[in-house]
């Protein structure tokens, strides 16, 4: 599991737009699953913003 700075979770609230709280935590638990799991498989060896910018794309254009 990883854990996300603030930065990165703002990130995150700005992409949201106009979800309540729970749809926030929800995109966020969703990104971290997304970016745990290419860490765990070998994707990435690391974690950074444009990890998490890509992530956060994935995750909202999969609801779509």
């Amino acid at each position: 599991m990883i854990e996300l700075s603030k930065s990165d979770k703002a990130m995150i609230r700005c992409a949201a737009g106009d979800l309540d709280t729970a749809g926030v935590q929800n995109l966020e638990a969703k990104v971290v699953a997304l970016l745990t799991k290419q860490v765990g498989n070998g994707t990435l060896s690391h974690v950074t913003k444009n990890n998490v910018r890509a992530a956060i794309t994935l995750v909202t254009d999969a609801g779509k």
